[in-house]
C-alpha cells in the first residue's frame, strides 16, 4: 500500500468514526427529549383535569402527581444515558483503531482492552445529573403551582409556564448533559487508546479540530489544527492546557457543550482538512 493510499483510507475512516460519535450523541439526545415530551404531555393532562377554580386545587396531591410523573422518567433516561456513554466510549476507541487499521496498522492483537473504571465513574456521575434535571424542574413547577394558589397568576398562565419549564429549561439542561458527558466519554477513551497505541506505533500524535459550530469558543478555534504528542496537552491561547476536548480537569467554561475533537494524527499520512460537526 502506498503512502497516498494509506492517507486516503486513514482520512476516510477517521471521518466515518467522527460521524459515528456525533450520531450517538444525537440519538441519545433524541431519546431523552422523547421522555421529557411524554412527561410534559402527562403533566398537562393532570393540570387540564383540575377544577377551573384554582381555589379548589389540592396542591399537595397535585405536587405528588407531578413528582411521580417526572420520577417515572428518571430510570429510563439514566439507562439511555448509560447506553450512550458505553457506545461513545467504544466509538472513541474505534476513532483510533479503525483509521490505523485502514492505514495498515492492526492494533487488535497488540493492545489490551481499556480499563473501564473511568467509564463506570462517568456513568454514575451522569445518572445523578440527569435525575437532578427532573428534580429541579419539579421544584420550579411547584413554584408555579404555588403562585397560582396564591392568585398571582391564572391556571392557564401556570400551564404555559410549566410547559416552558419542561421544553426550554429541562430539555436544554438535558441536552447539555448528553453533549458534554457523552463527548467526554468519547474523548477520554480515544485519549487512553492513543496512549496505548503510541507505545507501538511510531509517529502517533493527536490533532485538535474545532467543532464548526456557529458560536464556538475563540480559543478552541484558535488552536484548530494544533498537533501534540499523545502524552502532551493542547495549549489554549489563555494558558489553559487540555489533554483532550472536554477534559474534566479543565475549567468548566472550556468544557461544557464543547464540540471539538482530538483526532489521531500521523504526519506522513495526514493532511490538514476542515471538518464540521454539523
Amino acid at each position: 500500500m502506498t503512502d497516498k493510499e494509506r492517507r486516503e483510507r486513514f482520512q476516510r475512516e477517521r471521518e466515518a468514526r467522527l460521524k459515528a460519535g456525533i450520531r450517538i450523541q444525537r440519538d441519545t439526545s433524541g431519546e431523552v427529549r422523547r421522555l421529557l415530551l411524554a412527561a410534559e404531555k402527562d403533566i398537562m393532562a393532570v393540570l387540564a383535569g383540575q377544577p377551573s377554580d384554582y381555589r379548589r386545587w389540592q396542591l399537595t396531591e397535585l405536587q405528588r402527581q407531578i413528582a411521580r410523573i417526572l420520577a417515572m422518567r428518571d430510570e429510563p433516561a439514566a439507562a439511555m444515558l448509560g447506553s450512550g456513554l458505553s457506545a461513545s466510549w467504544n466509538a472513541g476507541v474505534a476513532l483510533i483503531d479503525a483509521p490505523l487499521l485502514a492505514g495498515g496498522v492492526d492494533l487488535s492483537a497488540s493492545l489490551m482492552a481499556l480499563d473501564v473504571r473511568n467509564l463506570a465513574a462517568m456513568r454514575s456521575f451522569t445518572t445523578d445529573r440527569i435525575k437532578d434535571v427532573t428534580a429541579k424542574v419539579a421544584n420550579r413547577i411547584n413554584d408555579q403551582l404555588a403562585n397560582t394558589m396564591m392568585g398571582l397568576q391564572s391556571p392557564w398562565e401556570a400551564a404555559e409556564k410549566v410547559s416552558g419549564l419542561l421544553r426550554d429549561d429541562g430539555m436544554r439542561r438535558a441536552n447539555t448533559i448528553v453533549r458534554t458527558n457523552l463527548g467526554q466519554a468519547y474523548s477520554a477513551a480515544a485519549q487512553a487508546r492513543q496512549e496505548q497505541a503510541a507505545e507501538i506505533v511510531p509517529g502517533m500524535q493527536k490533532q485538535w479540530r474545532r467543532s464548526g459550530k456557529l458560536h464556538s469558543r475563540y480559543g478552541h478555534d484558535f488552536i484548530d489544527g494544533q498537533v501534540r504528542d499523545v502524552d502532551k496537552p493542547f495549549d489554549l491561547p489563555n494558558g489553559v492546557k487540555l489533554m483532550y476536548p472536554r477534559d474534566p480537569a479543565g475549567p468548566i467554561g472550556e468544557v461544557i457543550n464543547c464540540g471539538c475533537v482530538s483526532l489521531p494524527f500521523m504526519s506522513h499520512w495526514s493532511k490538514s482538512k476542515k471538518w464540521t460537526a454539523g
